[in-house]
């Protein structure tokens, strides 16, 4: 880092320690802006639990989704990405319906309804391993989109200009304080910020 460049990193970080701590005023925000911020950290935290809790409703047992979840990791480090899917307990419940329903034999009223039950059970348990697909498609991957990429990258700006802003209050209190800053540099400052807005 250039003397010039860490010099602007010291006197910003003495515009945010002065609006902190000693009470000055840095440059107010608009509300709408201030508004279009809440927004963000508010969809921020509505994409995470809405993801945590998509997961969950498709895969409820905690202890089934953490061994997959590291079954999964470890067949990426063996280079084995193979998708694993999360047994549903219907499908789980006609297996064992049938098979018991096979060995009663099929003579039997009881075991020829166990294999019925059975067979109906593990159709469910398609539709539901359907569903998880198609709601991973469709509905998770977008929302893990909008969380890796479109938000990071809002807060990414939003972080860009209220550095900006501080380099901006920081060359405005010491041009009114008699400083060697001219109008000139004060202008730059602002058009970036509002390009930072912009962007």
């Amino acid at each position: 880092m250039s003397l010039a460049g860490f010099k602007k990193q010291l006197n910003k970080a003495n515009q945010f320690m002065s609006e902190k701590i000693g009470g000055a005023k840095g440059t107010e925000l608009d509300e709408e802006f201030m508004e279009m911020e809440r927004k963000v950290d508010v969809m921020g935290k509505l994409v995470d639990d809405l993801i945590n809790k998509t997961h969950e409703f498709l895969q409820p047992n905690p202890a089934s989704r953490a061994k997959l979840a590291a079954y999964g990791s470890f067949q990426k480090i063996r280079g084995q990405a193979k998708n694993t899917l999360y047994p549903q307990p219907e499908g789980t419940l006609g297996e064992h319906m049938q098979k018991h329903g096979q060995d009663l034999g099929e003579e039997s009223l009881y075991g020829q309804s166990l294999i019925d039950a059975g067979e109906s059970f593990k159709r469910l348990a398609e539709v539901k391993y359907s569903l998880e697909e198609n709601v991973k498609q469709n509905f998770l991957e977008p929302m893990s989109h909008l969380q890796t990429k479109d938000l990071k990258e809002v807060n990414h700006h939003r972080k860009k200009l209220s550095g900006r802003r501080l380099d901006f209050d920081c060359k405005k209190r010491k041009q009114t304080k008699g400083g060697m800053f001219t109008f000139s540099s004060l202008y730059l400052v602002n058009v970036r910020a509002l390009k930072t807005l912009l962007v």
